[in-house]
C-alpha cells in the first residue's frame, strides 16, 4: 500500500522536475525525497522517474500514477478543508436513533422541522429496538439516541432530555360518565383499551391516583400501538392510558378527553445519549440544544 507522503512527493519531484526543488518545496531534505521515491518504485515494481539531461521526468508508468496521486490528493484536501468547516457549521451529517413509538410520535416531526430550517445538514433517523441501536451506537453508526432510562447503555455522555407523562383519555362527551372521584372499582369495571395484556402504563397510573393496581380490567380492545389505542377510544371502544406526546401529537386530539393536567402521572424519563466528542462539532452541539429547549417535551 502506497503511502500518502509517498504520492506527495511524488506530484511535487514531477512538476518540480528535480529532487532538490520538490525537496524545498515540501521543506524536507533531498535525501529524504530521493529515499521516498526509492520506496515508491520498490513497492510498484517498475520506475516513476527517469532522467533528461538536468531534468528529472515521468516515465509512462510514473505518468498514470501522476494523474491518478493528483486526484487523490485533490480529493483528499476537498475532503479535509469541508469536514474542517462542518465542525464550526451547520453542515454534515446527523445520524441519531431512538425507539420507534418515539421516533413516530416526537423526535421525526422535531427533526423534521429542524430539517427544514438548516439546509446544510443532512438528517438520519434510525428507529427500532434498543439493542440495535445501541450497537450501532457503540459501533458510531449513530451519533446520539435518545432512550428511556432502563435502556440507556453504559457507554457515552448521558443528558437528562424530560418525564414521560401519562393520561386517562375517553371519547368526546364522556358517555361512561368519568369524573374526578371515579373510584379504582368503577374505572375497572369500564370498558378499556389497552396497549397489551397487563398494559404497565395502565397499571401505573392506577399505582399513582389509587395506591394500588388493579387486580382485573374489563378489557374491551388490545393492540400495541398507541395510535391504534387513540382511534379505538374515539371509535367509543374505552378509555386508555397513553403517553402524553402521543395523545399531544394525534391528528384526532379534539375528540379525546382527560381529566386534566391534575391527572397526568410521571412515567419514564427520557436522556439523549451521545459520544465523548461529539459536541465539539457545532452540528451535534446545535441539535441537542434543540431538542431540549423544551424543558419536558414529553409532558
Amino acid at each position: 500500500m502506497l503511502e500518502t507522503s509517498q504520492l506527495q512527493t511524488l506530484v511535487a519531484v514531477a512538476r518540480a522536475e528535480s529532487f532538490s526543488r520538490a525537496a524545498e518545496d515540501l521543506n524536507v531534505t533531498q535525501s529524504a525525497i530521493s529515499q521516498s521515491v526509492k520506496n515508491l518504485e520498490n513497492k510498484i515494481g517498475v520506475k516513476a522517474f527517469k532522467r533528461t539531461g538536468k531534468k528529472v521526468v515521468l516515465t509512462q508508468e510514473g505518468e498514470r500514477l501522476y494523474e491518478l496521486a493528483q486526484n487523490f490528493l485533490g480529493e483528499m484536501d476537498e475532503a479535509l478543508t469541508e469536514i474542517k468547516d462542518n465542525k464550526d457549521e451547520m453542515k454534515g451529517r446527523i445520524r441519531i436513533g431512538t425507539l420507534t413509538g418515539v421516533g413516530k410520535s416526537w423526535l421525526a416531526q422535531e427533526l423534521l422541522n429542524f430539517a427544514l430550517k438548516e439546509d446544510g445538514l443532512s438528517i438520519h433517523i434510525s428507529l427500532g429496538f434498543q439493542e440495535d441501536l445501541i450497537r450501532s451506537f457503540e459501533e458510531n453508526k449513530i451519533d446520539f439516541l435518545v432512550l428511556p432510562e432502563g435502556a440507556v447503555p453504559k457507554s457515552g455522555e448521558k443528558l437528562l432530555l424530560s418525564e414521560e407523562a401519562v393520561t386517562l383519555v375517553f371519547p368526546k362527551g364522556n358517555p361512561f360518565n368519568i369524573t374526578k372521584n371515579t373510584s379504582l372499582e368503577e374505572l375497572t369495571r369500564m370498558p378499556t383499551v389497552l396497549f397489551e395484556q397487563g398494559d404497565k402504563l395502565y397499571q401505573n397510573w392506577c399505582l399513582a391516583k389509587y395506591g394500588k393496581k388493579p387486580k382485573k380490567v374489563n378489557t374491551r380492545f388490545s393492540v400495541n400501538s398507541h395510535g391504534n389505542m387513540l382511534q379505538a377510544v374515539k371509535n367509543g371502544l374505552g378509555v386508555a392510558v397513553v403517553p402524553n406526546h402521543v395523545l399531544k401529537r394525534w391528528h384526532y386530539k379534539d375528540d379525546i378527553e382527560t381529566l386534566g393536567k391534575a391527572f397526568e402521572v410521571s412515567h419514564d424519563r427520557f436522556y439523549i445519549v451521545y459520544h465523548k466528542d461529539a459536541t465539539d462539532l457545532v452540528r451535534i452541539r446545535k441539535t441537542i440544544e434543540m431538542l431540549t429547549k423544551e424543558q419536558n417535551p414529553f409532558l
